[in-house]
């Protein structure tokens, strides 16, 4: 295993952006490890990626043991973890009176308390590795879904609201030695968005998703958002005073 080339473990890797990201950073020549709960999946996008070392650790994000174990099998193989891109997700159109309660449950599962138990397993390792060209990183997609509540957004929209707070937070406490990322979505072609049956406005393919996440990961940035002529939009609109949004809300149903 080559000990010069960056490491990166994304989970959320099977398709999508995920998948296109890993493509991505497989052509700059860094050794990727792919997860997510699609063994075959997985599988497949491990072939078409350039390069000969990358490797594959199916599990599901949710369970926190298989998570870990994950990790153990990742840092027996590897010289170090470079950096960790969380891109899983679950998404599921709904309006309140609604809500399948128990498929919120695994939604807010996998896309909030998920990231909790990626974290508490790597960081303190990431702390105290020795990285002497550059910090680690960690990188977790959250959405533009997340700044501010949308008419028929949830439990999707809430996930990602309080995954935002999350990531905000984790760069406040220990981005002095580790390098966080927070990855701000719109609308994307992918399995997900399928799922739509409304105007997804400015809404781009996997493959330029992944490219543009793939650019930015390596700059001083904290948000990696795009395409920026929606997600300026939203920026704003999430900054109106309430009465002003309300308005603009009631709008969108």
């Amino acid at each position: 295993m080559s000990k010069t080339a960056k490491h990166t473990w994304i989970i959320g890797a099977s398709a999508g952006i995920g998948a296109a990201l890993a493509q991505s950073l497989a052509k700059k020549g860094e050794v990727i490890c792919l997860s997510a709960r699609s063994e075959e999946g997985l599988l497949k996008v491990q072939e078409s990626l350039s390069g000969q070392e990358h490797m594959v650790q199916p599990f599901d994000a949710s369970d926190k043991d298989a998570l870990a174990r994950a990790h153990q099998q990742i840092r027996k193989e590897w010289p170090r973890i470079d950096r960790v891109i969380f891109m899983a997700g679950l998404y599921t159109p709904t309006s309140f009176g609604e809500i399948d309660l128990k498929d919120a449950e695994k939604i807010i599962s996998v896309n909030l308390t998920s990231v909790f138990y990626l974290i508490e397993t790597i960081l303190p390792e990431m702390k105290m590795q020795d990285n002497t060209q550059e910090k680690g990183q960690i990188a977790i997609c959250a959405s533009v879904a997340g700044y501010v509540g949308l008419p028929n957004s949830q439990p999707y929209g809430a996930s990602k609201a309080g995954l935002i707070n999350l990531i905000e937070s984790l760069k406040a406490e220990v981005g002095d030695v580790l390098d966080i990322k927070m990855i701000s979505p719109g609308f994307v072609e992918t399995r997900l968005t399928e799922k739509n049956d409304f105007d997804m406005p400015a809404r781009i393919s996997a493959k330029e998703a992944g490219d543009i996440i793939a650019k930015q990961l390596d700059s001083k940035k904290f948000e990696i958002h795009f395409p920026k002529r929606f997600t300026y939009v939203m920026k704003i609109i999430s900054n109106l005073p309430y009465w002003l949004y309300f308005h603009v809300a009631q709008k969108m149903r």
